[in-house]
C-alpha cells in the first residue's frame, strides 16, 4: 500500500503567503473593533441586570447616570458597527481616520460617564481635572473616544475597590496631554513599550506578568499615531500607573 505523505500546511507558496497576510490584516482589524465593544456592552448589561431583578430606581443618582452612560454606550456600539460595514464595503484595511479641530473636554466627560456605573459598583471613584479649557487639538472624535474608553477600562481593571482613578489634562507648547492614572500596583519591571505592541501582552503573560487588556492598548497606540500623537505609560510618583496621550494643539482657536 503506497504511503501518502501528509502535506506540510506551513509550507505556503509566495502567493498563498500574500493571501494569508491579507486575511490576517482583516482579522486584526475586526478583532480591534470587536474588542472595543466590550466596554459599551458592560454598561448595557448592568442596566439590563437591574431591570431584570427589578432593582432599577430612576430616582437614584447612580441609576440616572447609568441611563446616560447606556445611551452613550449604544451610540458607541452603533458607530463601531457602521465603521465595520464601511471598511467591508470599501474593501480597504486600516483605521478610518477623519482629523478635525476638537475640544477634548466633552470626549473625556462622556468616556468617564460611560464607565462610572461600573466604577461605582466597585466603590471606585473617578475624578477629572481639566487644565486645558477651550484648547483645540487635531484629532479624530471616534478614535479618541475609543482610546479613552480603552484606557479607562484598563484603569478600572487595575484599581482595587475603595480606591480612585484620576483623569487630568495639561498643555505644553504645541501639545495637549491627557493623563489617566489608576491606583493599582504600577508597572513595576514591565517595559512600557511592550504594553502597546501587538503581541506584547502574550510575551508578558508568558513571563508571569500581566498589564492591560490585550488588543486594547495596541489599538490605543495605532489610534494615537493615526492622529499625529503619541501614547506612553509610566509609574506615577503617588503610586499606580499613568497612561498619557499626547495630541497636537491647534493655535488661534477658542472652541470647537
Amino acid at each position: 500500500m503506497p504511503i501518502i505523505k501528509e502535506k506540510n500546511l506551513l509550507n505556503f507558496t509566495p502567493q498563498e503567503e500574500k493571501v494569508n497576510e491579507h486575511i490576517d490584516k482583516w482579522l486584526e482589524m475586526f478583532s480591534l473593533f470587536i474588542h472595543d465593544m466590550e466596554s459599551p456592552l458592560a454598561s448595557m448589561k448592568y442596566l439590563l441586570k437591574l431591570l431584570e431583578t427589578k432593582k432599577f430606581d430612576s430616582q437614584k443618582p447612580l441609576h440616572q447616570k447609568l441611563i446616560s452612560s447606556t445611551k452613550i454606550a449604544l451610540e458607541r456600539s452603533e458607530s463601531t458597527i457602521y465603521d465595520i460595514m464601511a471598511i467591508a464595503k470599501a474593501g480597504k484595511i486600516g483605521l478610518p481616520v477623519s482629523l478635525t479641530q476638537l475640544n477634548v473636554e466633552k470626549a473625556i466627560e462622556e468616556a468617564i460617564l460611560m464607565i462610572t456605573p461600573s466604577a461605582e459598583e466597585r466603590n471606585i471613584s473617578i475624578s477629572y481635572s481639566c487644565n486645558a479649557k477651550n484648547v483645540l487639538v487635531k484629532a479624530d472624535r471616534k478614535l479618541l473616544n475609543r482610546t479613552l474608553d480603552n484606557l479607562l477600562y484598563n484603569a478600572l481593571r487595575h484599581t482595587p475597590s475603595e480606591k480612585d482613578i484620576k483623569v487630568y489634562t495639561e498643555t505644553e507648547q504645541q501639545s495637549l496631554y491627557i493623563h489617566i492614572k489608576d491606583s493599582g500596583d504600577g508597572l513595576g519591571n514591565i517595559e512600557w513599550e511592550k504594553l502597546f505592541e501587538k503581541y506584547g501582552q502574550l510575551e508578558l503573560r508568558a513571563q508571569g506578568k500581566h498589564r492591560g487588556v490585550g488588543l486594547g492598548l495596541y489599538f490605543c497606540k495605532l489610534a494615537a499615531t493615526a492622529m499625529g500623537g503619541t501614547i506612553i505609560a509610566d509609574d506615577h510618583p503617588e503610586g499606580g500607573a499613568v497612561f498619557t496621550i499626547r495630541l497636537q494643539k491647534i493655535e488661534g482657536n477658542k472652541n470647537e
